[in-house]
């Protein structure tokens, strides 16, 4: 079984291969898309899995064809880190650095130039990274790696 980070940054599964196989024919997934099998501990791009060499998921679906319902394009930074933004939070977050970090910078303008809401708005998002409820400029949680 496995699970996958979609191509719209959320993280899917468990999964047979032969739904793998068909969400990527559908755009759902690509073969940069981080997969996680069970009983492994990284997360390998589903292009570097022998199970999947030869299958055309290197390859892009062609112009024209429309993504699957919801789907966005990629991001190339990938979806953002949970660790790195907790300890940004609580060592630059008074500067925003962790707002910037997630991809928020008018927040993080905001939060450099009232030193973190007075210690008050530093606190709030050190507890929101924290409990894992703050989420990206695009609206995905952080991954838990």
């Amino acid at each position: 079984m496995y699970y996958v980070i979609g191509t719209d940054g959320n993280q899917y599964g468990p999964v047979d291969e032969s739904t793998l196989r068909t969400w990527l024919a559908e755009g759902r997934v690509t073969a940069v898309s981080l997969s996680f099998k069970t009983g492994e501990t990284l997360w390998t791009p589903i292009k570097d899995r022998p199970e999947f060499a030869g299958s055309g998921s290197a390859v892009p679906p062609p112009p024209g064809i429309p993504p699957a319902p919801g789907a966005r394009p990629a991001d190339p930074d990938g979806p953002k880190d949970w660790l790195t933004a907790l300890l940004l939070s609580i060592f630059l977050g008074s500067f925003g650095v962790d707002r910037f970090f997630m991809g928020q910078s008018g927040l993080g303008i905001g939060k450099l130039l009232t030193l973190g809401g007075c210690g008050v708005w530093w606190l709030i998002d050190v507890i929101l990274i924290a409990t894992g409820s703050a989420k990206d400029s695009r609206g995905r949680f952080l991954v838990k790696s």
